[in-house]
């Protein structure tokens, strides 16, 4: 059972690391470990596997996606809060005879100091490596890493004359001091990309949701990253109560001044003076008709998406007269619309009358509905293929009194030696069907049948 900070979870599956010395990288051996082993452990089964004698001094490295190396330096850490994964390698450093560490020689380690002064590149222009699922994490600290008045801040070392660490709602300044090392690595030019384990790991310590590899929202992320900046740089160390005051008819400026002010006697850091702001409520009462006037303060405001109140769709309009092709068209109609409104755009690019029109979704050769006119455009999904026919007829008459019946018509295929039942079902049709406008005086089958031939002619 890992017993994390916000519940215990039961381990089912342990971590596999590839463990090998650093002068035989090719062979290495496979140890399993629990989530909550702690490196020192690590380093043991290590030194017990190779067979390290006691007096030899040891230390461990683990290697990246990416082919370089960080140091595991905390050996009370636990291989959960250090972000090892099954399938990472790890690598045991044995102390040279000479007291020098095999690493500091640039053949032996790919990311040394030696190495990375040859490199040279634009500052700000650094990637970030993935740990997992953890995109949501990077895109935030790029964000945040562009905003140019916070991280010429860090670079320029004032947070740490204004590093917080007795504030009970921060971290000891453990979040800025691990926010301020990833922007001067970022911005020292001297990396293509690096690997914000230690950042990550810092995070996870103070909010356990973020523990583990998984996904999660990157404006949440951003959220705690801006609210735990803030409390770890908060400029005032004692926060004193300050009772609110009624706006009482003031002018608006007045009150918002004194609300900032009132804020800033509790609030006042770098992330107060980029990212905070006022925001404006009004209340009136509904019984007495007093107003209240209030500014809130603000560090990031949801706002909603924009949507779009159309929308398009593709329909295909069947005319009357045979000698007319079948048309498609692409009507903007709205989205909370009737088929009513449908007719009515189709009107205008046809010049066929909308109460000449009737609607329906066709599915396999066959009618699978045939639309009311009140019906709403939201039962009517983008992939149903609608077919918009004229008819003789007016759809706001009844059909009980109208002077033409409309009918359904199906195109089948005559196949020989195929026996045909009196339902249409079980056959094989083709085409799009039909709806034929047939006058009550032709409602016979020789007349239906020269109708139909015409119709298909």
């Amino acid at each position: 059972v890992v017993d994390l900070p916000s519940m215990p979870k039961v381990e089912v599956y342990l971590v596999d690391l590839y463990l090998c010395q650093h002068n035989d990288m090719d062979n290495p051996v496979v140890a399993s470990f629990s989530r909550v082993d702690i490196i020192d452990n690590v380093l043991k089964e290590a030194r017990r596997l190779f067979s390290v004698p006691p007096e030899e001094e040891t230390r461990l490295w683990v290697k990246n996606a990416d082919g370089s190396c960080e140091r595991l330096r905390n050996l009370q850490m636990t291989v959960l809060d250090a972000c090892l994964s099954s399938g990472q390698m790890v690598i045991m450093e044995s102390r040279s005879k000479d007291g020098t560490w095999p690493s500091s020689r640039p053949h032996i380690m790919k990311n040394s100091v030696e190495d990375e002064e040859l490199y040279q590149g634009q500052p700000g222009v650094c990637g970030l490596t993935n740990l997992g699922n953890t995109c949501f994490m990077n895109s935030a600290l790029q964000c945040l890493s562009n905003v140019p008045s916070l991280t010429e801040y860090f670079l320029k070392n004032c947070y740490l004359e204004e590093l917080n660490f007795t504030n009970p709602l921060g971290m000891k300044g453990e979040i800025a001091e691990a926010y301020a090392d990833l922007i001067k690595q970022q911005w020292s030019g001297h990396h293509r990309s690096i690997v914000p384990r230690m950042f990550k790991t810092k995070v996870g310590h103070f909010a356990s949701q973020f523990l583990g590899y998984q996904q999660h929202d990157s404006q949440e992320l951003l959220s705690f990253l801006l609210d735990g900046l803030h409390e770890d740089l908060n400029r005032v160390k004692k926060k004193e109560y300050i009772e609110l005051k009624d706006a009482a008819g003031r002018p608006d400026e007045e009150v918002a001044e004194e609300a900032w002010r009132n804020h800033k006697r509790r609030n006042d850091s770098i992330i107060v003076d980029i990212f905070h702001g006022l925001f404006k409520s009004t209340l009136v009462c509904p019984e007495c008709g007093k107003v209240s006037v209030t500014f809130d303060p603000f560090c990031y405001l949801s706002v909603p998406l924009p949507v779009s109140k159309e929308r398009v769709m593709e329909i295909f309009f069947v005319y009357m007269d045979p000698s007319k092709k079948p048309e498609q068209h692409r009507l903007i109609v709205p989205k909370a619309g009737k088929v009513l409104d449908l007719c009515r755009a189709l009107s205008k690019h046809t010049g066929v009358p909308s109460e000449r029109m009737m609607v329906a979704d066709v599915f396999s050769h066959r009618f699978y509905k045939i639309y009311q006119t009140e019906e709403s455009l939201s039962c009517i999904l983008d992939r149903d293929d609608i077919f918009i026919y004229e008819v003789s007829v007016s759809t706001q008459e009844d059909p009980a009194t109208a002077d033409a019946v409309v009918l359904p018509v199906y195109l089948r295929e005559c196949t020989h030696g195929r026996e045909y039942s009196d339902t249409y079902y079980g056959v094989m049709l083709f085409g799009h069907p039909l709806l034929v406008s047939v006058p009550r005086e032709q409602l016979s089958w020789d007349a239906l049948y020269q109708l139909l031939l015409h119709r298909l002619s």
